[in-house]
Formats: C-alpha cells, sequence, structure tokens
C-alpha cells in the first residue's frame, strides 16, 4: 500500500518537458512584474559586459584605421621628398593584391591632386603596391622600363630577378619607425591590452553580482510556492527542473536583450564622436557576433546557477516551514 502511494506521487510529478515548460511560462506571466524587473537585471549586466567589450574593439579598430592613414600619409611624404610635387602629375598605380592599408593610400595619394593613369600611358612614375610578390606580365615590365618605378616593401628575390631581366630597377622607399617609435608603439599596445584585461574582469565580476541578486530574489520570494507544490506531490527534483528552465529561459531573454542594448551604446556613442560611417567601416562584424554570443552565454550560465542553489535549498525545506517563511 505504501508502495503504491509513493510510486502514484512519482507518476504524479514527474511531468513531461513540454508540460513543465508551459508551467514555467505561466508562471512567468503571473508574475509579469517581477520577471520583468530579474529580466531587466540579466539585461544591464550583460549589457555591462557587451559594452565594455564592443568599446574596446571600436577604439582598436578606430586605432588601427588611424594608424594605417599615419602611415599612408608618410608614404605620401617620402615620395614627395624623392619626386617633388605630386599635383596634376601623371602617376602609375598598380596593386596586383591590395589590402586595406593600400586602398587607403591610393585614396590619401588621388587625395594630393594626381592624375591617375594607366601603365600603358607613360606615365611620370610608378608605384607598386601590394605584397609584391608573384610574376607581372611581359607587356607590364616592358612599359615600366619606360619611367621611374618606387615601391614601399622590397620585392621577393623571384620578383625582383624578373624585373631586372626587363631593364626595371625599383627604388625602395623605407617607410620602417625607428626603433624608439617601435617600442614606444608596443608599450602603448601592452598597456591598452593589460587595462582591456582588467576592465573586462570587474565588469564580468560586476555582472555576476547583478544577475546572481536578481535570480535570488526570484527564487527566494517563492518559497510558498515552492512549499505549495511540494505539498500537491512534486518532488524536490521537478521542482529544481522547474526553476531551471525559468531560469534558463530568463537568462536568454535578459542576454539577448543586454547584447543588443550592450552594443548599440558604444556604436552610437563612437559614431557620434567620429562619424557612424568611419565606425561602421572600421569594425569587425565577425568578432562583434562572437562577443554577443559569448554575452547571452554567459548571461544564460549565470542565470541557471544562481538560480539553482535557491531552487535547491526551497526544495529541500519542511513544506510547513516554506509556508510560514517571510521574504
Amino acid at each position: 500500500m505504501n508502495n503504491t502511494m509513493q510510486q502514484g506521487a512519482k507518476d504524479q510529478a514527474i511531468l513531461p518537458f513540454r508540460s513543465a515548460l508551459r508551467l514555467c511560462l505561466r508562471g512567468i506571466e503571473t508574475r509579469l512584474g517581477r520577471s520583468v524587473v530579474t529580466l531587466v537585471g540579466v539585461a544591464l549586466g550583460i549589457a555591462f559586459l557587451m559594452s565594455v567589450l564592443a568599446g574596446f574593439h571600436i577604439k582598436q579598430a578606430l586605432s588601427m584605421d588611424a594608424a594605417i592613414a599615419r602611415d599612408a600619409s608618410r608614404r605620401i611624404a617620402i615620395l614627395r621628398s624623392q619626386v617633388g610635387l605630386l599635383r596634376d602629375r601623371p602617376v602609375a598605380i598598380l596593386a596586383p593584391s591590395k589590402t586595406h592599408a593600400d586602398n587607403v593610400f591610393i585614396k590619401a595619394f588621388i587625395a594630393t591632386g594626381i592624375k591617375r593613369v594607366e601603365i600603358s600611358a607613360e606615365p611620370a612614375f610608378t608605384v607598386l603596391l601590394g605584397a609584391l610578390h608573384g610574376q607581372i606580365d611581359r607587356d607590364t615590365v616592358a612599359h615600366l622600363a619606360a619611367g621611374r618605378v618606387y615601391v614601399f616593401e622590397s620585392p621577393t628575390p623571384a620578383l625582383t630577378q624578373e624585373l631586372e631581366a626587363g631593364g626595371v630597377i625599383p627604388r625602395v622607399l623605407s617607410v620602417a619607425l625607428r626603433p624608439e617609435e617601435i617600442r614606444k608603439a608596443q608599450r602603448h599596445v601592452e598597456q591598452e591590452r593589460y587595462r582591456m584585461m582588467w576592465i573586462i574582469v570587474v565588469s564580468l565580476l560586476i555582472t555576476i553580482g547583478g544577475i546572481t541578486n536578481a535570480m535570488l530574489m526570484s527564487v527566494t520570494e517563492r518559497f510558498r510556492e515552492i512549499a505549495t507544490m511540494k505539498c500537491l506531490g512534486a518532488l524536490s527534483g521537478f521542482v529544481v527542473k522547474i526553476f531551471l528552465i525559468e531560469s534558463s529561459l530568463m537568462g536568454l531573454a535578459g542576454g539577448i536583450a543586454g547584447c543588443v542594448l550592450g552594443l548599440l551604446l558604444p556604436l552610437v556613442a563612437y559614431g557620434y564622436m567620429f562619424g557612424f560611417g568611419r565606425v561602421l567601416s572600421a569594425v569587425n562584424y565577425s568578432r562583434l557576433g562572437g562577443y554577443a554570443l559569448v554575452c547571452a552565454s554567459v548571461g544564460m550560465i549565470l542565470a541557471m546557477v544562481a538560480g539553482i542553489y535557491p531552487a535547491r535549498v526551497a526544495a529541500k525545506m519542511i513544506p510547513a516551514d516554506a509556508l510560514r517563511s517571510e521574504v
């Protein structure tokens, strides 16, 4: 008889996942105000973490973009010191494998007022860009031999031999930084890295505290509800499962909302200061997406972890004691 009653209680308490999910959604709808407060707590914690990560990435992207622009200006200044004025002079620019830095240089070079022409139009001189490896067709080499050729990187031995065979001896214009400039740049990069790591650690701790506090308050104030569920035959494991599902849902929703908010804030701030076009063209969207995925996962995991402990404590309480609790 006793075994039959226990088996009946277990059968009554163990519900399929769909039923448990429906019960959780109904509970969230019933306590909509508290659910919104909990979700906002999770969202703000994740938004803070996401804004820190996105802000550092945007700042680094803008710094790199500015460094590329400075390098282009340095190259133009060195080239001007060799050939004189550039305005209205016909110049050919060859870039077999253009990089972003090459594109920035070409735009800055054209902005000086030069007249960019094809290699077959007998330019005043030619600038070779790109990685400077591989082969150049014979017609191009023949046109290069008719004028001066400038490069900013030494060609590979194979390409150098190919050019020399066609009578082309390019002039290498060094744009290398001085040793003290390199050391200063390295120190600046290291300082930025340490500062970023420190702020990320602090923001993560703040995020953990905010989410844990929100989930603790969400669970501990429901001791009476848990006691009622146990009086109706719910087992401790079933109670924990329900709160685990609810915590994961709240963490996922809050994490997604926090990622969106934390991404928009630095984009709008830096876009207002430096221009939206420049910011949107400089950022790496795949990296920002990776940050968003990590932050959303952190929000969901922290919400689940923060909800497990108080749910287990409440599930182990004697129903009579839980019903008398005041939170």
